[in-house]
């Protein structure tokens, strides 16, 4: 395997010279609080944002034709070209190759998964191993790689977080409680709160707001209730991702008739929030690609709108264990529609 990625490689580092990098780069502009931008206004265009984080690019080189994706040596970095494909997704990704999978990620690019992996290698990585399922779960290994977004507004401001920020735990789920009989003086259906009289369970779906809370609390004065609701209310905050990014590698395919080789990752799975054994970079955690129990979602407050342009800086993370956890926050009193 590790002679035909080396052999991926070379197809990808010789379409362009490695040899006259910039040395170094301005310093970084300071972290501005991400804006949602008015849904009215269009996103803007690539033209308008690659030029405003023209700086960014400074001494890259481009591996593709496409120009999408490219490394500064000198600092260490891979840079992609992305563009925002559904802010409101859950997710089984956040970066797939335009036009696969899209319903199933937050953001697209136009190249090959080997561009990705040549690129990585080039500043200094080494892949790991993806996840096996069988006959017991090992998760991916590999560097931990850090990745930053980058964007502009049609006001022309610069807005960067943690790619992580922008995927929560799944809010949009069923929650079920066990309770004996329902609340006396509660007539079930009450907006999304339900009664499943086959399991003697009450139901709820998605996140809950602090005015749908309080409403409900209202109706009962049971302890039994009134736990449950407080919990399906504990249960539907918004909580960030910590799981680590870590460069799994992928693997090589060959064709036992044609003997021809295949880089797996090229199915789509660029970098992963579900675990497959194909990634290119995956979640350093055991996280369910089953259909309804997809771990994590977009975080849609956070991410511009669809269309949007967006630079992913990748790096060799410096520290080696996962980031602290974030204290959960509460949903707006208008949940999020998928």
């Amino acid at each position: 395997m590790a002679t035909a990625l080396r052999q991926l490689v070379l197809q990808a580092l010789t379409i362009c010279s490695l040899t006259a990098m910039a040395a170094s780069l301005p310093a970084d502009e300071k972290p501005v609080a991400p804006v949602k931008p008015v849904a009215e206004q269009p996103p803007p265009s690539e033209e308008q944002v690659w030029k405003l984080l023209q700086e960014e690019f400074a001494g890259a080189r481009a591996l593709n034709p496409q120009k999408t994706v490219l490394i500064q040596v000198s600092k260490k970095q891979v840079l992609l070209k992305t563009k925002v494909a559904c802010p409101d997704c859950i997710l089984e990704m956040v970066l797939v190759p335009e036009g696969n999978r899209e319903h199933e990620t937050i953001l697209s690019i136009r190249t090959k998964a080997f561009v990705i992996h040549a690129a990585l290698l080039a500043i200094g990585m080494e892949p790991g191993k993806p996840a096996t399922f069988s006959p017991d779960f090992v998760p991916p290994s590999g560097p931990v790689v850090d990745i930053e977004a980058v964007w502009g507004d049609a006001a022309g401001k610069i807005h960067r977080l943690p790619l992580k920020e922008w995927v929560r735990f799944n809010t949009h789920k069923y929650h079920a409680a066990a309770l004996p009989a329902p609340p006396e003086g509660i007539e079930l259906p009450h907006g999304d709160l339900r009664w499943d009289r086959f399991n003697n369970e009450l139901l709820w779906y998605g996140p809950m707001t602090v005015s749908q809370r309080d409403e409900l609390l209202g109706l009962s004065q049971s302890a039994g209730y009134q736990k449950i609701i407080r919990n399906f209310y504990q249960a539907g905050l918004s909580r960030a991702m910590t799981a680590d990014f870590v460069f799994a590698g992928s693997s090589i395919y060959k064709d036992e008739e044609t003997g021809e080789e295949f880089y797996e990752a090229e199915a789509g799975h660029l970098i992963c929030t579900s675990n497959f054994p194909d990634a290119l970079i995956d979640l350093r955690e055991q996280s369910s690609a089953s259909d309804g129990a997809q771990t994590y979602e977009g975080w849609t407050e956070r991410i511009p709108q669809q269309g949007t342009p967006v630079l992913l800086i990748l790096s060799a993370a410096k520290r080696k264990t996962a980031s602290d956890s974030q204290e959960p926050m509460p949903p707006k009193d208008a949940p999020l529609q998928k």
